[in-house]
């Protein structure tokens, strides 16, 4: 099995991807921002493919932009020369922190190929540079907006991937790994240890069981929005099919009717838990068990002696009397969730769903909104 960073990381987003874009190869339309960050890699690798350890000038560069610019994507020529000045001005601001400390990169635009647990991993090392005084420094360009939390970047599979990539095509550790995010003109450095690296094996193989088992589940990220394939994914599929005529009104009429009574349901419980503090505080203020409606019901207060959670005090009283078990259940909804969230070894998943008659994955119906403002305080 051959994989990338890209194909890795898109898998673990959302499975049904990978499938639609590696799987079936189903093509996807060109898009400003692909072009935006191609355009900008391509003049950046002509700036640092220099045979002498002298920058190119800025009106090189920007020469260099023109020569190299992607137009595929845009919407119409405005757009495209918004984003061409955009990568003007971030070139710029790249050639102002770059140019004076310019030498010449020790790799550039480096394709490689390793094996990990079995799976050829492939990839393009943007740049290596040696750092003054020894050692090396891996550097891949973003062209993301914003920068990641610094956890994220700790534990970055793309860096995990290069730093081992060094070390088997050269046989070097490099010191530094850097994200070098060129809108905010800002570098995000790390490294690595030997327990990332066993980190990556282990993703590595993961990833490569589910894919050859064909698990392909559709997942919901906060990419869905972009994705390019939401007519075909089991998630959204059915709303692109009624805009171009309802395939099944009487089961649209079906599906209308519990959206409904599932928001009313929702509503009802949220004043039930308004109103129960307000009956308890009045209760223990008199003195009273039990209130009355106009109609003669009545809300009846009961005490509910309850040990949660059940600790090893209370094992230690049961399990001699063989009464343990059937206190301590399993709760089949977090244990569906548990095994559907991916986290687990496909062994363990299997085993889980194995064990016990009782444990089956469930599919429950849920009700989820396109705006929350209604469920909020005061919305």
């Amino acid at each position: 099995m051959r994989l990338s960073y890209s194909s890795i990381n898109t898998y673990e987003t959302c499975p049904a991807k990978y499938r639609f874009q590696y799987e079936e190869r189903l093509p996807t339309a060109p898009s400003p921002a692909l072009s935006f960050g191609d355009s900008l890699h391509r003049a950046l690798h002509r700036f640092h493919a220099r045979p002498v350890p002298i920058a190119p000038s800025l009106g090189e560069l920007l020469e260099t932009l023109d020569e190299v610019w992607v137009s595929d994507g845009y919407a119409d020529q405005a757009e495209e020369a918004a984003y061409r000045e955009h990568a003007r001005q971030v070139l710029a601001q790249y050639h102002r922190e770059n140019a004076e400390a310019y030498r010449i990169p020790a790799a550039l635009e480096f394709r490689f190929e390793i094996e990990v647990e079995g799976v050829t991993l492939s990839g393009v090392i943007d740049r290596m540079d040696r750092i003054p005084g020894g050692g090396y420094e891996i550097i891949d360009y973003k062209t993301n907006r914003r920068l990641p939390p610094r956890e994220r970047v700790e534990r970055d599979l793309q860096l995990s991937i290069y730093h081992l990539a060094a070390r088997e095509v050269w046989g070097i550790e490099p010191e530094r790994l850097t994200l070098y995010y060129l809108l905010p003109g800002q570098r995000m450095t790390t490294a690595r240890t030997r327990a990332h690296i066993d980190e990556l094996r282990r993703r590595v193989a993961t990833v490569a069981e589910r894919i050859a088992a064909g698990r392909f589940e559709p997942k919901q990220n906060p990419l869905c929005d972009w994705c390019a394939f939401r007519p075909r994914c089991p998630l959204f599929r059915h709303a692109y099919e009624r805009q171009e005529g309802d395939p099944a009104p009487r089961m649209t009429a079906v599906v209308d009717e519990w959206i409904s009574l599932k928001r009313r349901t929702r509503e009802i419980a949220r004043r039930l838990e308004e109103l129960a503090p307000l009956i308890h505080a009045f209760c223990e203020e008199h003195g009273y068990r039990r209130l009355f409606g106009s109609d003669g019901a009545a809300v009846d207060r009961r005490p509910q002696h309850v040990t949660e959670p059940v600790d090893e005090r209370v094992r230690g009283i049961l399990e001699p009397l063989g009464l343990w078990d059937r206190v301590v259940s399993v709760d089949p909804e977090k244990l569906s969730a548990l095994i559907e969230s991916r986290i687990l070894p496909p062994e363990v998943e299997d085993a889980l769903l194995a064990s016990r008659r009782e444990v089956r994955t469930r599919h429950a119906l849920v009700l989820r909104e396109a705006e929350r403002a209604a469920e909020r305080p005061g919305g």
